[in-house]
């Protein structure tokens, strides 16, 4: 569902390096952010409606800016790592006597790169509002599918390795002689983000699945004549599904119109969901410069946490019907930074006059 940064990208960065595209004492990280089916940043936001993500709300988060994840798979209060008292600044290095602060490290990259700097605090703070909504919801990974993940992520590091072009060196010496980086952690690092990829998934559908939420098909038509058109042939008796595939202008259309579900919400998309009656269509709805029309297939019951083992049951199914599609991971975030209080004060306060407010 979502693609951090991993050995792929440090490879990548390596050989740009040996290419003489960068500078190793110059270059900076972009982190990728999630993904479902492309890879894209998908900042946390606020409210993002169905068909188009609104990216606006960008939260706190001061973490390691390299090294082991810890912490991922537990909860807060049990993660542990150097502290910091309140008012101390923390240094990076000492110069002939002069300290070079975090807070400097930071500005100067979020100068530089503040896409990237952006990106990796939305990552930590999304890996810690998993965690909590793990908590909440009762999700839980099979340690078997844990185990396996685990597995293959040492597998995918040692192909990458292999891909690189570097001949004769195992990932171990690849990660010390090429990257500078001790190769437990690192592992360490890449295995639990492959299990929190799993409770990830595991987290936005258990949330989708108690809440309500309506099952709907979409024709995504690029006039208003259209839309006549299309609503005189359903009138005419033509099946939702046959119009959506020979006329929606979407990529759902070659599923006859199906879309990830829609929860309840205030976006145009979502009243239509919940005021259309079941087995009925809606619309249209104007998104952008183009029309969309709605069947609701159904609205089914929300499911509660409490009945933990029935959830867990539902989740693992669902996951094997479809995997988390992009709308139905936007849905969850917006949610999410609601249910959660999320305070990037400390954040702004280290970046001066640097970040805006």
């Amino acid at each position: 569902m979502w693609r951090p940064w991993g050995i792929g990208d440090d490879l990548r960065r390596w050989g740009r390096q040996q290419a003489g595209l960068l500078r190793a004492d110059r270059a900076l990280p972009r982190l990728p952010g999630r993904r479902c089916d492309s890879p894209r940043v998908l900042p946390l936001s606020a409210s993002v409606p169905v068909a188009h993500a609104s990216v606006c709300l960008l939260l706190l988060g001061l973490g390691a800016c390299a090294g082991p994840r810890s912490g991922v798979l537990v909860a807060p209060q049990e993660a542990s790592g150097p502290t910091v008292e309140a008012g101390e600044p923390s240094f990076v290095a000492h110069i002939a006597g002069q300290s070079l602060t975090t807070a400097e490290l930071l500005q100067s990259w979020l100068h530089r790169d503040s896409p990237g700097v952006r990106a990796l605090l939305d990552e930590l703070i999304l890996e810690r509002l998993i965690v909590l909504e793990s908590i909440r919801l009762g999700v839980r990974v099979d340690p078997g599918l844990r185990k396996a993940a685990r597995r293959q992520a040492l597998d995918r590091l040692d192909q990458e390795v292999a891909a690189s072009g570097v001949s004769g060196m195992g990932s171990d010496e690849f990660l010390r002689q090429r990257l500078g980086l001790n190769p437990g952690p690192y592992k360490e690092r890449i295995q639990r983000q492959a299990e929190l990829d799993l409770l990830a998934e595991r987290v936005v559908r258990a949330w989708l699945l108690c809440t309500p939420h309506a099952q709907v098909r979409v024709i995504v038509l690029e006039t208003r004549e259209q839309v006549s058109e299309v609503r005189a042939l359903l009138a005419a008796g033509e099946s939702f599904d046959h119009l959506a595939r020979t006329w929606s202008v979407d990529d759902s259309g070659a599923e006859g119109g199906r879309v990830p579900p829609v929860v309840r919400g205030r976006a145009p998309l979502a009243l239509v969901a919940f005021e259309t009656p079941v087995g009925e269509v809606g619309g249209p709805v104007r998104e952008g410069d183009r029309w969309l029309l709605m069947r609701v297939d159904a609205r089914p019951a929300p499911m509660s946490p409490e009945h933990s083992d029935e959830l867990s049951r539902a989740v693992e199914a669902s996951l094997l019907q479809r995997p988390i599609e992009d709308p139905e991971y936007w849905q969850w975030k917006a949610a999410v930074v609601l249910e959660h209080e999320v305070d990037m004060t400390p954040f702004l306060r280290l970046m001066g006059d640097v970040a805006l407010d």
